[in-house]
């Protein structure tokens, strides 16, 4: 478990991070950042995926929902906590991977309202889909959200999903070939995924911008057959408005 607080309170870093270490049933590596600038800075370095942030909204500087922003630029499905002592500040702090807020003040006198945030942040981790395959090398399992497209080749497929590894600030992929079609994928992936041609689904989560052909968050390219451009625009037009209802 990778989890990165950022606070301009040494004493609430101190509490939040001990916090994470008992409650958390995994090991935990923890990170620790006094401003949004300066955490900003050290994901342009090669970095794990985070798993959480927890984050204050109120700091010197650019604050917590600034540095939400920017954060959907280098992370991509990281679960974020605020901690807060403004509540005008919560509306606007809302959004799809925004899993809860914790009151400082209340939390200063009992860290239990940081811990029930945890513990659910923990059982949805723990119940994140995954898809169990195997290659030449031997079984690997996968998280759907990490799957960035499949691609087909005979009777085979190209799966490219991203590593856990981010490198100036772009996530690194891999990609494993495996005996199952794109037929068999279409049958068991969620909403998320969009089939753009008879070789290529992709995950909708890692669309750029989509118009004549897809860009992904990578910056990479793929094609899309003219027949099938307003089936695409549809399908990604309508998955965008859903996340907009959870922003």
């Amino acid at each position: 478990m990778n989890i990165v607080i950022c606070d301009d309170d040494d004493k609430v870093i101190k509490n939040v991070a001990n916090v994470c270490r008992n409650v958390l049933s995994v090991k935990s590596k923890i990170s620790a950042f006094h401003s949004a600038e300066t955490l900003i800075q050290n994901l342009t370095n090669d970095e794990e995926l985070v798993d959480l942030f927890i984050l204050d909204i109120e700091m010197p500087g650019k604050n917590g929902l600034w540095l939400k922003k920017e954060l959907e630029q280098y992370r991509y499905g990281s679960s974020i906590i605020f901690l807060t002592s403004h509540d005008e500040m919560i509306q606007e702090a809302f959004g799809r991977y925004v899993i809860g807020f914790v009151d400082k003040v209340s939390f200063d006198k009992d860290t239990n309202v940081l811990a029930d945030k945890l513990r659910l942040f923990e059982q949805v981790e723990s119940g994140k889909r995954v898809v169990n395959l195997k290659d030449e090398s031997g079984s690997f399992c996968i998280q759907y959200d990490r799957i960035i497209k499949i691609m087909s080749e005979h009777v085979y497929t190209y799966v490219e999903y991203a590593t856990g590894k981010i490198v100036n600030g772009l996530f690194m992929t891999d990609k494993k070939l495996v005996r199952r079609s794109l037929k068999d994928w279409e049958a068991e992936l969620g909403n998320s995924f969009l089939r753009i041609s008879k070789s290529c689904i992709v995950n909708m989560e890692y669309i750029q911008r989509l118009d004549h052909k897809v860009i992904l968050k990578d910056g990479s390219e793929i094609s899309i057959p003219r027949s099938n451009i307003n089936k695409c625009r549809d399908c990604y037009f309508e998955f965008c408005k859903t996340k907009m209802k959870w922003n």
